[in-house]
């Protein structure tokens, strides 16, 4: 859903969101915590949606905020993986309509839209 690109010091590693393996990758290249999106003045990282046409995955990147934590994203990155009965146009509205930022934020929103009742239209004959 989301490509990560972290590079700290000589040493770095790319992964996708989500993953059961985050704090192993975090680790591999000298990280041992869970970090904010953000750039810092030693830790450099970058995300984009894995496929161009991944419409959610695009949502959610333009959506995040720098004090995100990593751990986060990759946590909405699973809850959000193979939508379930909500289209891309369905959760953008969901977003655009408050304005929704942050991971945990879209999590909620997320939530909300999937536990909404479906309307559904019979015809009688």
């Amino acid at each position: 859903m989301i490509r990560f690109f972290i590079k700290n010091g000589n040493n770095s590693v790319k992964f996708d969101a989500p993953t059961n393996e985050l704090f192993d990758h975090l680790g591999s290249i000298g990280i041992g915590e869970d970090i904010p999106i953000t750039c810092s003045e030693k830790i450099y990282l970058d995300f984009y949606p894995t496929d161009d046409n991944d419409e959610i995955a695009k949502s959610v990147c333009d959506r995040l905020l720098p004090e995100d934590k990593i751990s986060d994203v990759n946590r909405l990155c699973a809850r959000l993986d193979g939508l379930w009965r909500i289209t891309a146009e369905e959760f953008e509205n969901a977003l655009s309509e408050s304005d929704v930022r942050g991971a945990l934020s879209i999590e909620a929103a997320y939530e909300k839209l999937r536990n909404e009742p479906q309307q559904t239209n019979y015809l009688s004959m």
